[in-house]
């Protein structure tokens, strides 16, 4: 048999060391007067999928550390000086994690219910196990959460995207030993469940305690920012979701680099331009949900403005390492910490399935396509437009003071073209190089025209001006020029009329802006709420909780509604 060469087996300890850490048995003194590691006691907090939080109260002892003769597991801490410190008996495999970059990630989300969708991202390995709760068409876990409240409201407000950006530094990793000591006030809880199942018992068991606890962690910290963009204010602006996300990934990577003047000059100063602003971009972009957790935080926006502040970010790196929270879980649920014969596992499993169920997204289209058609394969609910000079594939218009223009209701009083007889009137009317005319009406002074005069697609930038000229036509290669009428023409039904050399021309015209826009020029985002009746049962704009399914139903009966139809108890959209 070959022997190992001795500098390999030397090269194989030294890799487990750096992987689990330097393990020794501490005597009882040395475990007594030893501090815990950091962040040793989070794994024990039950955990809420719905809402993504930890419970703050513990189900597994994590203050527990003796071995049961009095020793303890020790280990050697290499980013606190090297000082010895203790895990919990409940925790195994810890270890220090190599230095994080710190590089900044970026994502972009079409639509409120796609944030939902991924918020449950730091969630690893397979939280549903044993669990019925696989629902079609709807995001299970998360739905509750900080980041997936903040852009389902935002999404019924507006049309909105948003644009996620994440730093994270991991420092140190455990895991949870396979049968974990329980808590005293959880075990306590259980065993206060009555024999039978009841739905509000145990639906107060999760309100305290959660639906899952930890198996593992991984500890430092993380600044997250979830950042709103009204879809069509910036369309309309000339800006792209993505041109926006990378002028904002920029400004994030100051956190870890000198930002440099060719970065900015390169992918921002176009934008600023035509915004019109030497604000930052993520200023400007404002609407923002920002997460930062571990460490110690002085209230800074450390993810947009680091660079400002470069101290309060290498103090709060440096805190990381003493003041840890979890940056990614693996969780199972609470029911496997009972045996397989406990009287209440099945109803403890049965009652966070009813939890989690009642609380999923399903997605419903809230209303049907005003412009396009619902086609994109990513999201069903989202209305894809032909691509245009007056409209973009997100169905928003390219630019600002497009608009309609439709001339009508044309009359005159008092015309004088002909000494003999009456006027053979007749009027051109032009606007942006468009020409039309109406009809000639013969020997009449105060002719009424009844045609009426649509100019399609316009653009009504400020000084647009609206040309009319009236005539007296004599034959075919003559005529009498009567007067002109001249307006700057505004957003809305306009009855006008001016004075012209012989007489007075009276007419209407109507400018109606381009969706989302408004204002006297169509200059200014329109926004495009949902309406009040639904915003009220719908949780986002095109997401229903499955608890509020039946309210949906009932209003959907009683409203005689014509884009849903129902399909064995099930809301559609048409």
């Amino acid at each position: 048999m070959r022997h190992v060469p001795v500098y390999l087996l030397v090269f194989w300890a030294m890799l487990l060391i750096t992987i689990f850490g330097e393990v020794e048995i501490g005597t009882s003194k040395e475990c007594e007067n030893a501090h815990f590691v950091p962040g040793y006691n989070l794994a024990g907090e039950g955990f809420d999928v719905v809402t993504l939080e930890r419970k703050g109260t513990y189900v597994i002892n994590t203050e527990k550390w003796d071995l049961g003769n009095g020793t303890c597991n020790m280990r050697t801490n290499q980013y606190m000086n090297g000082i010895k410190q203790k895990p919990p008996a409940a925790v195994d495999f810890w270890r220090t994690l190599p230095k994080c970059s710190m590089k900044v990630s970026s994502q972009i989300f079409e639509s409120s219910e796609a944030v939902v969708e991924e918020s449950s991202s730091a969630i690893s390995g397979n939280w549903k196990a044993d669990l019925s709760v696989q629902l079609f068409g709807a995001a299970v876990g998360g739905t509750h959460s900080r980041v997936a409240k903040f852009a389902m409201l935002k999404s019924k407000q507006d049309k909105y995207s948003f644009i996620k950006h994440q730093v994270e530094c991991n420092f140190y990793r455990y895991h949870v030993v396979q049968n974990p000591p329980l808590h005293a006030e959880f075990l306590q809880a259980i065993k206060s469940l009555p024999a039978s199942y009841d739905k509000f018992a145990y639906r107060s068991l999760i309100s305290t305690y959660g639906t899952h606890y930890t198996t593992s962690v991984m500890l430092g910290g993380h600044m997250k920012a979830i950042t709103a963009i009204k879809t069509c204010e910036a369309s309309i602006g000339g800006l792209s979701d993505t041109a926006i996300k990378d002028c904002l990934d920029v400004e994030a990577s100051g956190i870890y680099k000198a930002l440099t003047v060719e970065a900015e000059t390169r992918l921002c100063r176009e934008l600023k331009q035509k915004l019109g602003t030497n604000l930052k971009m993520s200023s400007k972009f404002s609407e923002r949900q920002t997460e930062i957790i571990g460490g110690n935080i002085n209230g800074e926006d450390l993810l947009f403005s680091g660079s400002s502040h470069p101290n309060a970010l290498k103090g709060w790196l440096e805190s990381l390492k003493s003041v840890p929270d979890v940056v990614q879980y693996t969780l199972k649920p609470l029911h496997f910490l009972l045996s397989e014969k406990h009287p209440a596992r099945k109803g403890l499993k049965k009652a966070v399935e009813e939890y989690i169920t009642e609380n999923a997204l399903r997605n419903v289209c809230s209303e049907p396509c005003k412009l396009g058609k619902k086609c994109s394969a990513r999201d069903p609910c989202v209305c894809v437009c032909e691509s245009s000079k007056i409209m973009k594939s997100n169905c928003c218009p390219t630019e600002k003071g497009l608009a309609t223009l439709k001339v009508y209701n044309l009359r005159a009083n008092g015309l004088f073209g002909d000494t003999l007889t009456q006027t053979d009137g007749y009027v051109e009317i032009k606007h942006q190089g468009q020409n039309k005319r109406t009809q000639t009406i013969v020997d009449n002074d105060n002719p009424r025209w009844s045609e009426t005069f649509n100019f399609g697609h316009i653009n009504i930038k400020i000084g647009s001006t609206l040309t009319l000229e009236v005539y007296d036509e004599d034959d075919f290669w003559n005529r009498d020029h009567l007067g002109t009428c001249s307006v700057k023409v505004s957003s809305g039904v306009v009855n006008d009329g001016c004075a012209l050399d012989h007489g007075t021309l009276f007419f209407s015209y109507e400018v109606k802006c381009a969706p989302s826009l408004q204002g006297r020029h169509c200059d200014e985002h329109k926004p495009s709420p949902m309406a009040a009746s639904l915003a009220d049962i719908f949780s986002s704009r095109n997401g229903v909780l499955v608890k509020d399914m039946q309210r949906l139903e009932l209003a959907f009966n009683n409203s005689g509604m014509t884009h849903f139809k129902s399909d064995n108890g099930k809301l559609l959209m048409l």
